[in-house]
């Protein structure tokens, strides 16, 4: 990885249920996961497939101390939590949390009631790891580590969904998944926390296009995520939360479009790292 103070690497970046492999092998199959190092600390969002990855690598790299924030628990955000293998070391300490609950669910709970029989033989009591199981309402700001903060928004999701704008070093990166757009109507809560932000990873199942059959369904298209970036003044746009059946070709397509009209947008790939 850079030497950057700052990095951003995606580990998974498919929507709903992790893709085919052999026609996404430049794109990568898995599920939402997105690791970000600020100085010496790790924080993951989300815990989709990806996670698997991310979790090997973070043993091989002596990583003892994580955070980790759900966007929500929809099985694509979370499938990799019970596969995440520092959460079985005694030598970890990790801190998870949610926000998207608005009924009394506490992140312990949805931990709980996720991992065991008869959905998994396991339960979050085999983790061997410092565990904290941490809960907050938007638009809290939270605080992990000296020097970092994390603002906070609702999604517009079904079950809802919280999305975040990391702020260390200067520099700001949001993750905004997964949310549904009003057509024709900037979310004016969400252009204020992504204003000015160096990047905005954002939720682009679909193509405007496409939108229309899929309202309710609570994702959006990465035309709108143009939009927002061009209205609050975010620097570069990275297409997440790919639609199961858009294959690396696809993708290519669309990343082309996409730069064509805002040069600053990137489609996110299993492996991609960029530096706010």
């Amino acid at each position: 990885m850079s030497a950057s103070p700052f990095l951003v690497r995606v580990w998974g970046a498919r929507g709903s249920v992790p893709a085919p492999a052999a026609e996404n092998c430049a794109s990568g199959s898995d599920t939402c996961c997105v690791e970000m190092r600020c100085g010496e600390h790790v924080l993951i969002f989300d815990a989709g497939s990806g996670a698997l990855s991310l979790g090997a690598d973070l043993l091989c790299r002596n990583v003892f101390d994580l955070d980790l924030f759900f966007s929500h628990c929809h099985f694509d955000h979370i499938i990799g939590l019970p596969f995440i293998k520092p959460l079985y070391d005694t030598a970890v300490k990790a801190r998870l949390y949610a926000g998207h609950f608005t009924d009394g669910t506490t992140c312990r709970e949805m931990a709980e009631r996720f991992m065991g029989p008869p959905y998994f033989p396991l339960t979050p009591k085999q983790f061997r790891a410092d565990i904290e199981f941490l809960d907050f309402q938007p638009p809290e700001t939270l605080h992990p580590h000296p020097g970092i903060a994390i603002r906070t928004a609702r999604l517009n999701h079904p079950n809802g969904a919280v999305g975040y704008r990391v702020e260390f070093d200067g520099r700001s990166v949001c993750y905004i998944t997964d949310t549904e757009h009003v057509p024709g109507q900037l979310d004016a809560g969400l252009v204020s926390l992504i204003r000015s932000a160096d990047i905005m990873i954002y939720d682009c199942m679909y193509t405007d296009d496409e939108f229309n059959p899929c309202i309710g369904y609570g994702h959006s298209t990465w035309q709108e995520g143009v939009r927002l970036c061009e209205a609050a003044g975010v620097e570069q746009l990275v297409i997440f939360h790919h639609r199961p059946g858009r294959d690396d070709s696809g993708l290519e397509r669309i990343e082309a479009e996409a730069r064509a009209r805002f040069p600053g947008a990137v489609v996110a790939r299993t492996g991609l790292e960029l530096t706010p």
